[in-house]
């Protein structure tokens, strides 16, 4: 299980820097209460109940301000529709980091002056180095999109998704037990080193689970033109294409897709479940799917939390991140609501006696460190299967996928 656990964390490593920087329980998600679970803003009383935000902006490794604005606008639907956090108002500090080790630690200090019950990540790509920050001063980090290993490892983090790990692990559930493909050509970002023990680690789950045909192609992120490799990847005609790359590379791909007249079906992971990659392919999206940590918002229906998502977040906004921040900001509000006097050393109990904890727009979450055990950080491995029909994402299934079990299958 040691070989296992290096396969895997070098997976995950290259996933999430592939899809992030290169650019059974309920069916349902959870709900925050609804409008009518309390007062209004103006009747907020006492001092505010902060939370801190980190995010990646303005860096040339990439920028990520969506997330940092769909947590303020559950912050603010929160504070205006579900009376704060027990008649308090909810407070939001943010801090941009520039995505290296050094910015991370900065706003981890920067946030923990501000004495925050817990913070919030959205997209950072040096929170390794500031686990130790937040840990020494007993502050929950609780991320709805994790990343990288920082988030997935420590056990002061709390993924209330799965995020890449999970996506993958539960596509590839989906796959081989209920499509019962024989073939998957993958398509991967090219990252030497790391790629090359995550592709091992990824041909042995598929051969294990009965696919014959596992073919890997590399693409460079920014590559002038992705029909070179779409064509190695749609070579024989493939039952399944699996696709891992960042959002903006994923909007080109269709359009490559499209442009080749490929008819297999293309695997998308949650950082491409955004409309402006469907679109991309000018009307041909019916054998496209994207496997989610999260619900589709839809262009109408769901609950309350989903209906005030759509409401406040741009479509253009609306990305796997974005939603993760405004789950997450909503679940620990009903934690803390729950607490006369909220503290982080309360909230950090309150976190790891979750079981099934109803879940904004995602899987309900268990935090007991077991859900991957090499990764205790994850309280969450659900996946949605969605497809992109009548101009908004919808559900394939109407089930959760969750792929977890395979990891004994890496090595």
């Amino acid at each position: 299980m040691r070989q296992a656990s290096r396969v895997l964390l070098a997976f995950s490593v290259a996933l999430s820097v592939a899809i992030a920087g290169a650019g059974c329980t309920s069916q349902r998600g959870g709900s925050s209460g609804g409008a009518a679970a309390g007062a209004s803003a103006t009747h907020l009383t006492g001092p505010p109940v902060t939370l801190g935000f980190v995010t990646i902006e303005n860096s040339t490794l990439g920028s990520y301000p969506e997330p940092r604005r769909a947590a303020q606008a559950a912050v603010n639907y929160a504070n205006a529709a579900l009376g704060g956090v027990g008649g308090r108002p909810l407070r939001l500090a943010t801090c941009a980091t520039d995505g290296s080790p050094e910015s991370s630690q900065n706003c981890a200090n920067r946030l923990v002056a501000e004495k925050p019950i817990a913070v919030v990540g959205g997209v950072d790509f040096g929170t390794q180095a500031a686990m130790p920050i937040y840990e020494a001063a007993h502050i929950p980090y609780v991320t709805g999109s994790p990343q990288l290993s920082g988030e997935l490892d420590s056990k002061n983090a709390f993924a209330l998704s799965g995020g890449s790990v999970a996506e993958l692990l539960g596509l590839t559930d989906y796959l081989t037990a209920t499509r019962h493909i024989r073939s998957a050509h993958a398509l991967y970002v090219d990252l030497p080193g790391l790629l090359t023990a995550a592709i091992k680690g990824s041909q042995n789950v598929l051969r294990k689970k009965g696919v014959t045909d596992v073919r890997l192609i590399t693409e460079k992120s920014d590559a002038a033109d992705f029909a070179p490799a779409l064509t190695q990847a749609a070579a024989g005609n493939p039952d399944a294409i699996i696709v891992v790359f960042q959002a903006a590379a994923c909007a080109r791909i269709v359009q490559a897709a499209a442009a080749l007249n490929i008819r297999s079906d293309i695997y998308f992971v949650g950082a491409c479940a955004t409309p402006a990659v469907p679109r991309a392919a000018g009307g041909r999206t019916d054998h496209l799917y994207f496997a989610s940590s999260y619900l589709p918002v839809g262009s109408s229906g769901g609950d309350a939390d989903t209906v005030a998502y759509r409401k406040a977040v741009p479509e253009a906004d609306r990305t796997s991140a974005s939603q993760g921040a405004f789950s997450a900001v909503l679940d620990l509000r009903v934690l803390l609501a729950k607490t006369p006097q909220p503290t982080s050393d309360g909230l950090l109990t309150a976190l790891r006696a979750t079981h099934d904890q109803p879940n904004v727009m995602a899987h309900p979450y268990t935090c007991d460190n077991k859900q991957i055990d090499i990764f205790p950080a994850i309280c969450n491995t659900g996946i949605r299967l969605l497809r992109w029909k009548d101009n908004s994402f919808s559900d394939v299934t109407g089930t959760w996928q969750d792929g977890r079990q395979l990891i004994t299958l890496i090595n």
